[in-house]
Formats: C-alpha cells, structure tokens, sequence
C-alpha cells in the first residue's frame, strides 16, 4: 500500500533545511533608528550656577595702595592705616573667630602682602622684620602669619580666622607708603568706619625691567 503525500510538506521541509545549514536561526532585519527619521533630541546640558563654578561665598578682604582710591585715615588708637578694607575705603577690618575670607589684591600692576606685624599696641616706626614676602603656608590666620606675595589681581583664601587683634601690614609697602591696618577678629566685632577717598591719583604703572615688580 502506497503511502499517503500531505500536501505542502516538502516547501516547509525544505526551509526547515536552509535554516538548519544556517545555524538554526533567522533573525529579523535591523533598521537603523536615523534612517527611521527619529526626532529625539538631544538632552541640554545644565546651566552652571555660581556655586559649581566654584564661586567663593566669603567675604573678601581688598588690597591696594593708600594713596590711590583706598584712601587713608588716622585713628585715635592706632594712628594712620590704610590699604586694606572689606568694603570700599581703607577700614580697620573685624571678622568673628572661625569666619572664613579670601583676599584680594585689587590693584592692577602692583603686588601686595598682609602679614602680622608681630607688634601689639601701636605699630613700628620703621618695617618690621616679620613682614614676609614669602607666606607661612597655612591657612588658618593666627599669630605670625604671612600671606606671602599676593600678584595683581589675584584672590587667595579662604582664611580662616583665629581670635586676637592682629596689627598687619604690607612688606612691599609698609614703610614706603603706610600700608598698615589692623585686623580684629573678636565675638560681635564688626569692621571700622571708612577712610574719606582721596582726589584721584592714578595708580603708579612699574617701568620695564627683570625683577617681576620693579620698583618694589
């Protein structure tokens, strides 16, 4: 007896073939998504905010010569200051224990320090020798502490502050042109009255030469 035929079983026996041969699987074609005309676009990047652009929230503490736009004054305590404030006029400056600063030197051309004096009461009639162009390291601002040379234009910090009243000048210009203030940093303290801005004097430009800061 002859055996019965199924119709349409050899077409499906031999695909059944060709996938064999080809690894047993058959996988559908991929499309490419830019092919598709995919309109997805891409994320925008955040905007930085002051605080990740590393944006210093202490208060500055600004350098600069007495005798241009700083100005100077004579207190009854501690005689002439000048060259240094935290708001726009030479001032003596007042900070509370462990309040953080930077400091700035805020004249073009012409390089600055705050350094401790080392003196207490009244300051020297001539530059004392603690006053260092080079900076103790540190940033904690205690006794004997230098800041070392400030460029123009540069910001350094952040200070922190420990207690004391501090009587601190400029080695560049502490004899040349009273660059000497006084710094307290006391529970409540609060920065001095501010000096009157002098006529305008244009700030002095260094000539030409080898030493970074000639003149100085």
């Amino acid at each position: 007896m002859r055996p019965q035929r199924i119709p349409g079983i050899a077409p499906l026996l031999a695909v059944a073939a060709l996938a064999a041969c080809g690894g047993g699987t058959m996988s559908a074609p991929q499309t490419n998504p830019t092919q598709q005309g995919s309109t997805a676009k891409p994320t925008a990047s955040p905007v930085p905010t002051p605080t990740s652009m590393g944006a210093s929230t202490q208060q500055v503490v600004s350098l600069a010569l007495p005798t241009t736009s700083i100005g100077s004054q004579i207190n009854p305590t501690y005689g002439e200051i000048g060259g240094y404030t935290q708001s726009t006029y030479s001032q003596i400056l007042g900070f509370a224990p462990g309040q953080q600063i930077m400091i700035r030197n805020g004249q073009a051309g012409v390089p600055h320090t705050l350094g401790d004096t080392g003196a207490s009461g009244s300051f020297p009639a001539v530059q004392p020798a603690a006053l260092s162009f080079t900076g103790t390291g540190s940033k904690t601002l205690s006794s004997g502490w230098q800041s070392g040379t400030i460029a123009p234009g540069s910001l350094i910090g952040p200070i922190t502050l420990s207690a004391g009243t501090y009587l601190i000048g400029c080695a560049y210009h502490y004899q040349s042109n009273g660059m000497r203030d006084v710094l307290v940093v006391a529970p409540n303290a609060t920065p001095g009255p501010q000096a009157t801005p002098p006529p305008s004097v244009p700030t002095p430009v260094p000539t030409s030469s080898s030493n970074p800061y000639p003149g100085y």
